[in-house]
């Protein structure tokens, strides 16, 4: 198949924007080559047949009655390439009114036509303060628009103030929004690549932010706070603080940012879990209902299937079996098609084991087949917890073994290899423990809560009791 730089671009476009383009082409504004237009219909057309197609095949299609030229193909190539990036800037342009509002009004503004300056200006001012969000973009156009007021009256009355304190205001907040907002983002990655982030001047940021009481302005507060809950996570008030922002606040920020702090406040929490402070599942049960209201975790109407596999989890954790039942019957038309069938198979296991349900439980781990290795190790992880409540333990210890073939022969685990033989190697050991043995029992818990890389360390230590 073709891995030209235009092929793949236009690989990248839905349907619908495929045929915007073509009809982009065809604007002799943008493009007066009919030549162009031939070429983009051909390989359009080998992309719809989907079948395996060379460049000497694509000029054929193109140019029948010419004989093939590597050379003017890849020039032909090249410039329709750029068209499409034009187009690509186009129809982003045209998403943003305020923008084009803003643009117009510079133009009429160095034409000096005062009339249409002042009309149009005013019509941006009204759009921006009639769209729903105040984020930074929000923010940031402010600035631009008080930048604009400025430009116009300082020539044409430049011994007046006009409205500069505005701008400097404006430009302030737009840069503090965009400052505090890139900070937690950079952060939130650094934490788990270890880059290596360097914060600059954020420090004098948080200062300027409580001397000029800004925390009421919510672009402000939410960010200082979720970077203050990233920086220090065992601070309970800043990630109560934050999550109180951002329940309330989140609305106000367009879907895909809201995504973004809603993960990182759900990651917080689930790290805060994991060492071992399980009150923080009922904080993430939090965000994880009130995102699937507002459609914050969906991307491109798509739920991952990580997300809904968590949901299940902690959902099962605070005992809310009802809701779950209600989330898997509604929610899984949001996963993707190919991992429909075995997600809602195992997430009904879970329901089932939760409900002592073995029999059922077991019969639903059997129906699907978990090709996806993470989801396989929790199958077998549940077929482990199944098997020591109902006290097979011929069964388990078989299971065990065969569980530990399956960490050895599977490539690309990581740390998850550590995690699961670490269960492993801990149910083994809590199986031969003497039950009167209150020392061995210490012991044994001990090393379980020592154990950093080890999941569902909180049902080892449940089973050995205090």
């Amino acid at each position: 198949m073709l891995q030209t730089r235009i092929w793949q671009s236009l690989k990248s476009l839905p349907a619908p924007k495929k045929n915007s383009f073509g009809k982009f082409l065809k604007s002799p504004y943008f493009n007066q080559r009919e030549d162009l237009c031939q070429l983009y219909e051909s390989i359009h057309q080998a992309m719809d047949s989907e079948k395996e197609v060379s460049k000497a095949e694509i000029w054929a299609a193109t140019f029948s009655d010419k004989k093939y030229s590597a050379q003017n193909l890849r020039l032909l190539m090249s410039y329709l390439q750029k068209l499409f990036e034009q187009f690509i800037a186009v129809e982003n342009l045209m998403l943003d009114k305020i923008q084009i509002k803003l643009t117009n009004a510079s133009w009429f503004r160095n034409v000096g036509n005062e009339k249409l300056y002042n009309s149009i200006l005013k019509d941006a001012k009204t759009r921006l303060e009639k769209q729903p969000f105040r984020n930074t973009d929000y923010f940031y156009q402010s600035y631009h628009l008080e930048l604009e007021k400025y430009k116009s009256a300082s020539r044409l009355k430049p011994d007046e103030d006009a409205n500069f304190q505005q701008v400097v205001d404006s430009c302030d907040l737009a840069f503090l929004a965009i400052k505090l907002r890139d900070s937690c983002l950079l952060l939130a990655h650094d934490q788990i690549y270890k880059w290596g982030f360097d914060a600059g001047f954020l420090d004098k940021v948080f200062e300027y932010v409580k001397e000029k009481e800004l925390l009421s302005t919510p672009a402000i507060s939410m960010y200082y706070h979720c970077y203050k809950m990233l920086q220090f996570p065992e601070e309970e008030s800043y990630f109560q603080t934050f999550k109180k922002s951002l329940l309330e606040h989140g609305h106000l920020f367009e879907k895909d940012e809201t995504k973004d702090l809603y993960l990182m406040a759900i990651n917080r929490g689930i790290r805060k879990v994991n060492d071992g402070f399980l009150n923080y599942c009922y904080d993430i049960m939090d965000f994880y209902k009130e995102g699937l209201e507002k459609d914050y975790l969906l991307q491109n109407g798509i739920l991952s299937r990580f997300t809904y596999h968590n949901i299940v989890s902690f959902a099962l954790y605070v005992d809310e079996t009802n809701w779950v039942e209600t989330f898997v019957d509604t929610k899984s038309i949001l996963l993707e098609k190919r991992y429909r069938e075995r997600m809602v198979s195992f997430s009904q296991a879970k329901i089932a084991y939760h409900l002592k349900d073995y029999d059922a439980a077991i019969s639903l781990l059997q129906r699907a087949n978990y090709h996806d290795q993470l989801l396989n190790l929790s199958a077998r992880t549940l077929l482990l917890k199944i098997y020591y409540e109902i006290e097979e333990i011929d069964l388990l210890q078989s299971h065990l073994d065969a569980f530990s073939s399956y960490l050895r022969r599977k490539s690309g685990l990581g740390y998850h290899r550590t995690h699961y033989r670490n269960l492993i190697k801990y149910t083994k050991r809590m199986l031969s423990l003497p039950s009167s043995d209150k020392n061995a029992i210490s012991t044994f818990r001990k090393k379980v809560e020592d154990e950093e890389l080890l999941t569902d360390k909180q049902w080892l230590l449940d089973r050995v009791g205090a």
